[in-house]
């Protein structure tokens, strides 16, 4: 064969051409395929890092030991690629005494690109959530208490049972009527306002809100749903700022129980008058002593509208 012959020869062509065409298959195959798994495990990494951070931050009132063993617990709660999510203590960061940073890194090995000398990717997440007070939420309970300058865990008279309670007239003993009256009109009655005591009202209340009051001492239906409430978890008690003894986790006990509060320099009228809502707190739901229901002050994290004014009502939320 000469070497012109040789040149102009195409045998064998074909099958260059298709292994060439093979290998660029088998790249858009691993483009494709092992793109898609990134992404995919890159997703679940970040839930899994928003979730401990979320779960955290709920705990940060109780210090940040708990708040990264919270955080570590959620974490390995949540998988990537149908394995757990591990961190550790060094995972988790507190840039500030209200806020938490969970990272975590996974390495994700590959399918199609090891043909092509990359056997996995080193992907990392991180998140980070606050604490914050809220200026609204709802269910609330059916009492407006004035607000005086208490400690956590002091006990309050959260229901007043005997006329000249501090802040009240004659005709006054703290409860309220929802929703306010800025937002629609109030609902009034003592079977509305011994539904609202036992499971909280459906109705939001922002700090701001004109709230009207419920005239009389509504004596039966406190007592009635008031010692329901305290039956649904009996053995549960406020010791050393913790709830302790409770049948439920955390500050989910029925007991605990959200109220919003007035100035106790700007009392209601005689009658069915109003008060303003200029703050709100949780009580942990005592006990009743004769007409008067009695609360410990506490904090608490809850769901509800983050902004400003006073409020012991906290929610978290992720920031970055």
């Amino acid at each position: 064969m000469n070497l012109q012959k040789l040149i102009t020869d195409e045998t064998g062509n074909m099958l260059v051409l298709s292994v060439a065409g093979l290998l660029a298959l088998l790249g858009f195959a691993a483009l494709a395929v092992d793109v898609s798994c990134l992404l995919t495990a890159h997703a679940q990494l970040q839930t899994a890092v928003d979730a401990a951070a979320l779960a955290g931050a709920a705990q940060l009132p109780y210090g940040t030991d708990a708040a990264a063993e919270t955080a570590i617990h959620f974490a390995r709660r949540n998988d990537c690629m149908n394995q757990a999510v591990q961190i550790s203590m060094d995972d988790v960061i507190f840039p500030s005494s209200r806020r938490i940073r969970v990272q975590a890194v996974r390495r994700v090995p590959l399918h199609f690109s090891p043909l092509f000398g990359l056997e996995e990717v080193p992907l990392a997440a991180s998140a980070t959530a606050e604490i914050g007070t809220l200026n609204g939420t709802n269910g609330l309970r059916p009492w407006g208490v004035p607000k005086f300058g208490w400690q956590v865990g002091q006990e309050v008279t959260i229901k007043a049972g005997a006329i000249n309670a501090p802040a009240t007239d004659p005709s006054f003993f703290y409860p309220i009527d929802f929703p306010p009256i800025n937002r629609g009109d109030p609902e009034t009655g003592a079977s509305v306002y011994e539904e609202n005591i036992r499971s909280g009202s459906r109705y939001s209340v922002y700090i701001g809100d004109i709230l009207q009051v419920e005239p009389g001492n509504m004596v039966g239906p406190t007592a009635q749903a008031v010692s329901d409430l305290i039956a649904s978890d009996a053995d549960a008690r406020w010791q050393n700022n913790r709830l302790v003894d409770s049948n439920y986790p955390g500050l989910s006990s029925p007991r605990v129980i959200k109220i919003p509060l007035y100035d106790p320099d700007a009392p209601p009228e005689s009658g069915r008058n109003e008060i303003a809502c200029i703050g709100l707190a949780a009580f942990f739901l005592e006990g009743i002593s004769g007409k008067n229901v009695s609360g410990r002050f506490i904090e608490l994290i809850t769901n509800g509208d983050y902004g400003s004014g006073y409020s012991l009502l906290y929610g978290v939320k992720l920031v970055q």
